[in-house]
């Protein structure tokens, strides 16, 4: 766990945050599915989330929708500020979403601080591109030890930040304001429309608003067709993954990480091309023009492709094998204002695929199936 922490904030220390006194305010809509090979699919348990106070319970399989607000200003806000956004109708959450602010205070201590050099020989494999096989080439290796002194140092800052129990994005001497809160959870309806009218409306840091057009809209799920998530995916083969074609996508990416005992990390990716910075890509909400770059470069797969292959045996010794897949679809922004606002959408499959871990502790258990009759109100 250590080990991914680490990767984490190398990841986190190539990111280079906005700089000046530039405000920005983001509408993030998402659809996400999680699977966990060997368990069954769960479906959505309507009376658990409408309890007050409950948050939404996540289902193992089915589709959800999130959407969150985040409004970033170059200062801490006065004790009298207040932001508040105005959704499109269609959305159905109301006339107002209030967002909560967030102010960083000082940076504390470096309690539990993880750093580079506790794991001087921790290595990074990476494999890329769709094959039955290992490409010729293949892996690019990465070791801790070589990097920079530059580089150890950005981490260690990161593993500072780490350190810090603030739940909410951190730089000194900005305010965050955010949604959903405790006050409003901010549960999406299936049936719920991003088009509209956004309007920011704040007393700190400006007051702005965004037309969300017809083309950006909550994505579909991604639907996998292969591999069957029903047992545990067999690591000396090559997978094959296929799902159905989601429209309005920019461009997709696919991704599995391994741990191979303590200090290997194996990463495979979908690119067919490798980039130099390539574990340190941002994949949280990337912007319209970078996904459309990254498509260009054969990094993305284009939005229309519907399989992938991972090389045989690359995971067969790791403890657990994860996977994300993402797609992204338009988005709208505006060139200039105070703040500077955007709407972006992605579209997200996550899934634990097996390793020697998991086949230890679910060898010879026995997964129930579940129907949707069975979560019904009575």
């Amino acid at each position: 766990m250590r080990c991914c922490i680490l990767f984490v904030m190398l990841c986190m220390a190539m990111a280079v945050l906005a700089e000046g006194d530039q405000a920005y305010l983001g509408i993030f809509a998402e659809t996400s599915v999680h699977k966990m090979a060997g368990m069954p699919e769960m479906p959505a348990m309507p009376g658990m989330a409408n309890m007050p106070g409950m948050p939404a319970m996540p289902s193992m399989g089915a589709p959800a929708r999130k959407l969150s607000v985040r409004l970033w200003s170059p200062s801490i806000a006065p004790k009298s500020a207040f932001a508040y956004l105005v959704p499109p109708k269609g959305l159905l959450l109301g006339d107002k979403l209030n967002l909560e602010l967030y102010r960083p205070t000082a940076q504390r201590g470096g309690k539990g601080e993880v750093s580079p050099d506790q794991v001087p020989n921790f290595t990074i494999k990476i494999y890329w591109g769709s094959s039955e096989t290992v490409k010729q080439g293949q892996p690019k290796i990465i070791k801790f030890d070589s990097l920079s002194p530059e580089m150890k140092e950005a981490m260690r800052e990161e593993a500072r930040k780490a350190a810090n129990t603030d739940p909410y994005f951190y730089k000194p001497n900005w305010t965050t304001g955010y949604w959903p809160t405790p006050k409003q959870p901010g549960q999406i309806s299936p049936q719920a429309s991003l088009v509209g009218t956004y309007s920011l409306t704040t007393n700190y840091t400006g007051n702005v608003a965004l037309d969300a057009p017809r083309n950006v809209e909550f994505l579909a799920p991604y639907e996998l067709s292969s591999p069957s998530f029903k047992q545990l995916i067999p690591m000396d083969k090559s997978i094959k993954f296929a799902w159905k074609a989601i429209p309005n996508l920019l461009g997709q990416h696919a991704a599995i990480y391994g741990m191979e005992g303590q200090n290997t990390l194996i990463m495979w990716c979908s690119a067919e091309t490798y980039l130099e910075d390539m574990v340190g890509v941002n994949w949280d909400f990337m912007q319209m023009a970078d996904v459309r770059r990254l498509v260009q470069a054969n990094y993305m797969m284009k939005p229309d492709r519907i399989s992938v292959n991972v090389p045989a045996g690359i995971f067969i010794n790791c403890d657990t094998v994860s996977l994300m897949m993402i797609g992204f679809g338009p988005g709208a922004a505006l060139g200039t204002a105070q703040p500077l606002p955007r709407i972006q959408t992605k579209t997200t499959l996550t899934g634990m695929l097996g390793g020697k871990m998991m086949e230890k502790e679910m060898g010879g258990m026995e997964m129930p199936d579940f129907d949707a009759a069975d979560w019904e109100d009575e």
